[in-house]
Formats: C-alpha cells, structure tokens, sequence
C-alpha cells in the first residue's frame, strides 16, 4: 500500500475500537499495555486498544496499520503515528463541544447520537432528538426524544454484522485500489452513521462516520502539506439543468432514455471528476469528503503553484469536453480556498464555508475569453443540428440525432439490464455499461453500494404488452419492451382510469416538479450560530449535508418506487421528477409531510414550481416553465411554497386545497343522485373569477352579483318538491349547505380554490 493510503486508512480507522468497546467486548492485557496510556492504578482511553483488536477482526494482518490507527493516544510516536494523533486532536477540535452534563458509568454506552437538525436553526430553537443505532439502510430512521436510548447488547449485534460484511468485501489491504477504498468508506458509512463519536464529557452531535473521515482528510493534508495549513477544493456543475434539458431541441423521441443517461452522467462525471482531482494532487478518496447532487467538496493540502497549474489544466479540460458535448450550455466550476489549521477549531468553520461559497460564486460568473465556443460552428452545421439536443451539428451518416445524444439514447436503453458502470479518468464519456468488471472504476448497482443515485423510473412489465390504456396514445411512441423505459407518453397514459364498463376516463397530463430547500446557504452559515456563539464545526457540515442528501436519495426513493414517476435527479438539496400529475401531486404532498417528520425542524422546508402539460409538450419548456414557477414560490414570504396552475401559496395552504379536493369529490357523488353533474361544477369557476375581480375593483356592479347567482342556482336547480321523498329532501338540503360553504370558500380562498376544482375535474374526465 502507498504510504499516503496507509496513513489514510489508518486515520479513516482510528476509533473503530469505539464501536467494539460500546459493544463491551473483552480486552486482553496486551493490547491494553501496546496501545492504551498506562497509569499508575489504570488504563485511559481503552478504545484504542479496541481499535487494534478490531482491525485483526476485521481480516487486517498490516501492523504498520493498526499500530498507526491504534497508538494515537500515547507519546514517543514515529512520524506516521503522529499525523494520525495531530489529525485526531484537529478533527476533535471541530466537531466536540464538551458537556457539564454528569455521567454515570456506562452512560457512554446509552448515550445515542443527536440529530444534525436539533441542532441548526434560523429562528426556533427546535426539540432534540436522537437517532437510535441502527444501519444507514433503513428507510424510515429511528429516533427518540430520550438521549440514553442504545445498550451494549445493541452494539454487539451490529458491530457482529459489522465484522461479517466487512470480510466479505476482500479487501487486500496489501494491494488495495481507489475501488476497495470506496468500498470500505461505505460499509463505514453504513455501520457507524448512527454512533456518536464521543459520549463522554462531550454532546453526541457528531457521528463516528463524520469524525473518522475528518481524521483521514486531515491526515492526509498534513503528511501532504506543512501541518499548519489546509485548503478546501469544490466543485459543481452550473446549470445542471441546461445539461439535461436542451430547451433547443424540438423532438421528444428517445427522450425518457436521454434524460436519464444524463442524470446518471452528472453523478459519474462528478464522481470521475473529483478522483482525477485527487489521483493529481496525490490525494486520497477519503479526501473526497462531500459528493451530492452535482457537487463535491475536498479537504486538501495548502496548494502550491504546482498544483494549481493542475486545478486549472483539470477545469479546462472539463470544460473542453462540455464544449463539444453542448457547446458549454452547462459548465464544471472548480474553486479552492486555504485556511489555517485554527479554522478547525469550533465555531470557526462557517467562515470558511462562507468564504469557499462567495468565492464560488464569482468563479461561476467569471467570463472565460479564451473559450472559442463557436468556432467553425456554422461550416459544421452544413448537415443540420441535432432533433433532440438542437445544439450539437449532425454528422454526414446521421439525418436526425447527433453522437452525443445517441451515446446517451444508448446509455439509457443498457441502463436497465447492466450491472456495473464502468469507466476511466480520461474522458467524461468514457462511461461504460457491463455485466462484468473491465475499467479502472466500476461501481456496481448489486455488489457493495459506493454511491447512492436516484435514478428510479417506471419500467414496461407483462402487463403492459395488452394495456388498454396506451390505446389512447394517439402519437408515435416507442415500441412495448419488458424491461424497457417507459416513454412520457406511457407515462401520461399509465395515470388513466378504467370504470366498470372498460372505458378509460381521466387526464393523460404529465406533471413536472422542481424543489429544493429553502435558506440552505443560510443555514449551513448562519444556522449554528446561537446566543451569539458560532458552534460551526467541519464535521457538523459533512454530517448536516449526508443527512439531508440521504432523504432525496433514499427516503423519497423508497416512496416513489412503485409510483408512476420518472427520476430527473435528486440529491444535495435538489429534486426534479416528471410523472403523471396525480402521482407528482402525491409526492409533493409526501415530501411536505415527511421533510418535517425527517428533520423535526420548522426551519427546514422546501419550495416548489409543479407544472401540468400534455405529454406532447416539449420536456425542455416544461422544465424551463417549472423553474420559473419555483422562483415565484420563493417569492413568497417565508418561501415554503409551490405554484401549481400558475397559483403561489403556502405549502400549508396546499395541503388544506389537497382536502378540499376530497369535499369537491364527495359533492359530485351528491350531485350524480340529484341527477345533475359535471357541467354545474364548472359555474364554480366563473364566480372564482367574479370574485377575484371584484378584489381588483373592476366591474364591481357585475361581479358582485356573483353571491346572488349562487344561491339562485342552487334554489332554482335543487328546490325542495312536495313529491320528493324524504331521502331526497335531506340530499337537497345538504346540497344547499355545501354551496354555501362553496361560497364562504370562494370568498376565503380565492383562485387558490381552482386547485382542489381542476384536480378533482381532471380525474373524472372523460
């Protein structure tokens, strides 16, 4: 193993004896005097002879390793073994705050690992709560407002299953890869997520996880640099959204499979793109400390001017292949910072966060004038431009699509039956899709997880091959294959209804919906900062950030499996799905509910732009529409909005139209009894529009007769008879009532009351 892996690895592990000493685990007198600090009637800090007992359990036989993780409690070290305690005591520095709180004896066993949202706020300070140990698998997180909730018991069934899985992994620590690396940062990930890294005379707000990736990235910036400086390195796509939707092209053919090519690619290219980053400066992955929705974030060395050269021949490389693939539309900014060491210390880290944040934005904003983008663009164009992208210059063979849609047509149709992205550092497309192994990464979808994408969409099974429903799809789609994405078409179609007779009934309607989290920035800048005291930490930034990129990734993508939804990307802070509408409405009421649930946190919220259209539409428009729905919703005071049908208001008042849609449902059922139907619900419309006219001052002798209208509508087509039985007088009478709260609803809500109108009309139309 290189030396800079081996210090790496040994730091990444350093406190894995915290995992198997909370498990209560015996000791033998060795190992205690080997690595524990003796004194004269006791040991101290036996976790690190847990560490050292742990390595052997896991299958590790390199004893420079474990006495290089294992020693960083003790003195006389070789220069190694002291990286590792001075990146211990900076990573400590950043991510513990001590505690008055006394302690029992095994308190530090109980004690579980509080939540990333208890403590961050803007405004009210929220409840704490507490994740119990488990596995970052679970799908629905286990927490408990009581902090001493985990057992010894608890640990040693996990840290067994630990053990277990890691040797299944047959890491050859001897002759280890950037593959295995990344293999053995996730299984950590998936088993010490939950464990706090200190419980003694400290909180538990900072995962065992968090801090041991800390520790690595530090390590490695000292062995690298001069021990007293450090420099942050990020990267991010602009306009990710450009890259998926060309707003030129003119075609939706193929169009399911491009955008999901492409999402996957804005994963792997980041991914490919941060290893390049970290293979040049000699680096490590676990330098890699922050990879989520287009963007990463290194933990690096002070650069010297070397190394920036390298940055800088990185960046322009990147950017010369956007430039063929879409003429630049999208672009990868890279931008690093340095820092002293004090900045690891609490409360001093939201500067450099601050820092690293407005220096990036200049960079994205920064006009590059030696980028020739149309260079010899209007001799290339002789062939025409390119149906689905409407950028790239067709070749002389192809009359409709140009090679790099066609890469990414092909990418999405092997998507659903390959089992390994394989890919190199040489080019953003060499992105490969395999049944076996065969490049210098390959990430597999069923072997051990190394990064979690969403990339959910809904798949054509048996069933569909006689599916009534498509019958309706008037336009060329694609052809009906098991196992095949399903086109936006089908989609659409898929949302219909079937009544007793086999009549289909129901809007064929796509949704779009763009999201993402209100005041993020804020937050992760202003948000530890209480009473005047900035408890600012690296560590809490790594552990806030996992959090909330693991509900879009995870959480949400449990939900939407078996939806009829279609994944654009999601991840970091950013959400873009298209399904059918009923489904898309769903998910939107869903993430409102289960965000809050998630974080228990009232400053976390998100705001939305949800966008109907036929499927015939262009996806591109759509997409662009939607964007400018979700900046109106921002334009609500407080955020926490959406605009749907063109109407912004509060996520709190979209839930209340969601069950008025129910009201407008069950008034029909009572309206099909009086013999009178669909036709009258639409009335309701024109007295919305009276009304909202009548706010406005126009017209006011018309439109303020709307309320008389109502109610002779309603006595004019709902009049009591002496024939009528008394089962029908009732109905009539109760008829009568819902106008009048029809009326008091006009009044109250406005246009905002169209939503629960269109969406309940929508759904019965034939």
């Amino acid at each position: 193993m290189k030396e800079i892996d081996l210090i790496a690895v040994a730091a990444l592990l350093h406190d894995i004896g915290k995992f198997r000493q909370r498990a209560d685990l015996d000791l033998d007198d060795g190992n205690l005097h080997t690595y524990a600090p003796s004194h004269k009637k006791y040991y101290s800090h036996l976790h690190a002879a847990h560490s050292a007992v742990a390595l052997e359990e896991m299958g590790i036989d390199n004893y420079d390793l474990i006495n290089i993780a294992a020693k960083h409690h003790l003195d006389n070290l070789n220069e190694n073994e002291k990286i590792v305690q001075i990146a211990d005591r900076f990573a400590s520095s950043l991510d513990r705050k001590e505690s008055i709180e006394e302690l029992k004896k095994d308190d530090f066993i109980k004690v579980a690992l509080e939540t990333p949202f208890s403590y961050v706020y803007l405004n009210k300070k929220p409840k704490k709560y507490y994740y119990k140990l488990q596995k970052l698998e679970n799908l629905n997180l286990q927490k408990s407002d009581e902090k001493r909730v985990n057992s010894s018991e608890d640990y040693k069934k996990l840290y067994k299953e630990f053990i277990k899985e890691f040797k299944e992994l047959n890491i050859d620590f001897s002759n280890a890869k950037d593959n295995d690396f990344l293999k053995l940062k996730s299984i950590l990930e998936k088993y010490t997520s939950f464990i706090p890294s200190s419980t003694f005379k400290t909180y538990p707000d900072v995962s065992l996880f968090d801090h041991s990736l800390a520790t690595a990235a530090i390590a490695v910036a000292i062995k690298r640099g001069d021990g007293e400086n450090c420099s942050l390195i990020q990267g991010d796509f602009t306009s990710i959204q450009s890259f998926i939707f060309s707003k030129f092209g003119e075609s939706n053919q193929y169009l399911a499979k491009i955008l999901r090519a492409k999402s996957l690619f804005v994963n792997i290219a980041t991914e490919l793109i941060s290893l390049k980053i970290i293979k040049e400066l000699n680096l490590t992955v676990f330098n890699i400390v922050m990879n989520a929705g287009g963007k990463f974030m290194i933990l690096a060395h002070k650069l010297n001017d070397e190394d920036k050269e390298k940055l800088t021949k990185i960046r322009e490389w990147v950017n010369s292949e956007f430039k063929e693939i879409n003429y630049l539309q999208t672009k990868f900014v890279i931008k690093s910072i340095a820092f002293k060491k004090d900045s690891f210390k609490l409360g001093e880290f939201s500067k450099i966060y601050k820092e690293i944040a407005y220096e990036f934005e200049k960079e994205k904003l920064r006009f590059i004038p030696e980028q020739n983008v149309f260079e010899n663009y209007l001799k290339d164009t002789k062939n025409g431009l390119c149906e689905i992208c409407g950028i790239v210059p067709l070749e002389s063979n192809n009359k409709t699509i140009c090679k790099f849609c066609k890469k990414f047509k092909e990418l999405g149709e092997k998507l659903p039956k390959t089992k390994y992205i394989n890919f190199n550092l040489d080019s953003l497309l060499s992105i490969k899709l395999s049944n076996s192994q065969n490049d210098e990464f390959s990430f597999g979808f069923k072997e051990y997880p190394i990064k979690r994408v969403a990339n959910i969409v809904p798949k054509f099974n048996e069933s569909d091959i006689y599916n009534p429903k498509y019958e309706t799809i008037d336009e060329k789609s694609e052809d009906i294959i098991v196992g095949a994405i399903k086109s936006f078409y089908h989609i659409g179609a898929d949302g219909l209804k079937i009544d007793e007779n086999g009549k289909v009934f129901g809007k064929n309607y796509l949704a779009v919906l763009k999201a993402d989290i209100d005041n993020l920035g804020e937050i992760f800048i202003r948000g530890f900062t209480h009473r005047g005291v900035n408890e600012s930490t690296f560590s809490r930034v790594l552990y806030l950030s996992r959090m909330i990129d693991y509900f879009f990734t995870s959480y949400l993508m449990d939900f939407i499996k078996d939806k009829n939804i279609y994944t654009v990307f999601a991840g970091g802070d950013d959400l873009f799905l298209i399904g059918h509408y009923e489904d898309i409405v769903k998910t939107k009421e869903w993430i409102i509910k289960n965000l809050q649930e998630y974080t228990k946190n009232d400053d976390f919220h998100l705001s939305s732009g949800l966008r109907l259209s036929k499927p015939n539409v262009p996806i591109p428009l759509m997409a662009e529409l939607t964007e400018n729905d979700l900046e109106d919703a921002k334009d609500i005071d407080g955020k926490n909005a959406v605009t749907i049908f063109g109407i912004s208001l509060s996520n709190k008042e979209f839930l209340e139209m969601l069950e008025l849609r129910d009201f407008f449902e069950e008034f029909h059922q009572k309206l099909i009894k009086l013999n009178s139907g669909t036709t009258f619900m639409y009335r309701f419309y024109n007295f919305i529009e009276m009304n909202e006219e009548l706010k406005d001052n126009k017209n006011i002798l018309q439109n303020a007769r709307w309320k008389y209208m109502l109610r002779y509508l309603a006595e004019k087509n709902f009049e009591e008879r002496k024939s009528d039985n008394k089962v029908l007088k009732e109905l009539k009478k109760e008829v009568k009532r819902d106008l009048v709260k029809i009326g008091n609803m006009i009044e109250e809500f406005g246009e905002k009351l169209k939503i629960p109108l269109n969406l309940f009309l929508y759904s019965i139309r034939r």
